[in-house]
């Protein structure tokens, strides 16, 4: 679920999952990668389910944050009302 499916970055960044997942395997030095139904559910579980996209600063940073984090943050750049 998108928590702020309009914000620019947002809109930018929804086609271009690929790309990012593509150049996390780079810079882990892999190829590939297998996701099982286990790693599902532990990162469902973790805690820190939603990717936040800081584009600030001429960089984009990816972090990962807790649903209430991730509510915050929606708040604050308009995604959900306040």
């Amino acid at each position: 679920m998108e928590r702020n499916p309009n914000h620019p970055v947002v809109n930018k960044a929804r086609e271009e999952w690929h790309k990012f997942c593509a150049i996390v395997l780079h810079k882990t030095g892999k190829t590939e990668m297998e996701i099982t139904s286990q790693d599902v559910d532990n990162f469902t579980n973790s805690g820190l389910a939603n990717i936040v996209l800081d584009c600030r600063g001429g960089r984009l940073v990816l972090r990962l944050v807790s649903d209430e984090e991730g509510e915050r943050l929606a708040r604050k750049e308009g995604g959900l009302p306040v």
